[in-house]
């Protein structure tokens, strides 16, 4: 019989480049229609967990395969996932990081094989503790960020960003984007929105504005509108109940809102959807 003994001696705190998970959510089926071009404040790993699919990331047309990791780095621009096989589905991180992936200045980076593989094991944890939303899995899922956003560093070493001293009030402002983009559908204010993140709301607008280069409102407007022409252009529910789904006072305001971002009236643009042959269902 062999027995190893390993001392590790007492060391400074880790330096490596910290990581706060917001939001984790798993995708199974079909995906809607190629979005508009967005990006993020916050840093974004997608994990595909079976098929097959592409995405164009900052300008460029990404494969993935089951397996494959994508990371998309604060402000790479991009579409969603538009799946080339089924049945598919994406595990999904996003994360407010105070490093870049793949060096400064690169907006994505893509693992596959064995560089993949040496993630598998943390995402695949996650995973099960999303799933079985047993006891502490939210600890878990955040000690999990840490130890996968290390394994990441082997892999391919994290470049501190240049914007660190920025990165509360970008934290800040992911954590109400994220919430807005959660809760859009329902009543919402500034001042909920300002509770919601502990700060000011005059304090919340300004870094917003710099952030995302509009208001919370805004935003949540403009959330609202993407959603209506969705529906528009595949439903065929009524225009007002539509203003009343998606959390609009009244159909007229919605009217409004919808005519200043597209410069036409919901009605037109079902028409126009129509026309263009789009399929609307019940």
């Amino acid at each position: 019989m062999i027995t190893h003994h390993f001392d590790i001696e007492p060391k400074q705190p880790c330096q490596l480049p910290s990581a706060q998970l917001l939001h984790a959510s798993i995708y199974h089926g079909a995906l809607s229609p190629r979005c508009d071009v967005h990006s993020h404040i916050f840093t974004e790993l997608l994990y595909v967990l079976q098929g097959s699919g592409w995405i164009e990331a900052d300008g460029q047309r990404v494969e993935l395969q089951t397996g494959d990791v994508l990371v998309l780095n604060p402000q790479c621009p991009h579409h969603g996932i538009q799946p080339g096989r089924e049945p598919f589905s994406t595990l999904s991180l996003n994360l407010c990081c105070s490093c870049c992936v793949g060096g400064q200045g690169s907006g994505w980076l893509r693992l596959t094989g064995r560089q993949a593989a040496l993630l598998e094991p943390y995402l695949r944890l996650f995973l099960q503790e999303l799933q079985n939303r047993r006891d502490y899995f939210e600890p878990a899922c955040h000690q999990l960020t840490t130890l996968l956003m290390l394994q990441l560093n082997r892999i391919c070493p994290l470049t501190q960003n240049n914007t660190s001293s920025s990165r509360k009030s970008a934290m800040e402002c992911a954590r109400v984007r994220q919430y807005i983009d959660e809760h859009y559908a329902e009543s919402i204010t500034l001042d909920q929105l300002a509770h919601y993140a502990g700060l000011n709301k005059y304090y919340l607008v300004h870094v917003f504005n710099r952030e995302m280069g509009c208001s919370p409102i805004s935003y949540l407007i403009e959330r609202r509108i993407s959603e209506s022409k969705r529906l528009l252009a595949a439903t065929r529910t009524p225009v007002q109940q539509i203003s009343r789904q998606l959390g609009f006072s009244s159909p007229s305001y919605f009217s409004q809102s919808f005519r200043r971002a597209t410069g036409v009236s919901p009605a037109e643009f079902r028409r126009q959807a129509m026309a263009m042959g789009t399929q609307a269902t019940e």
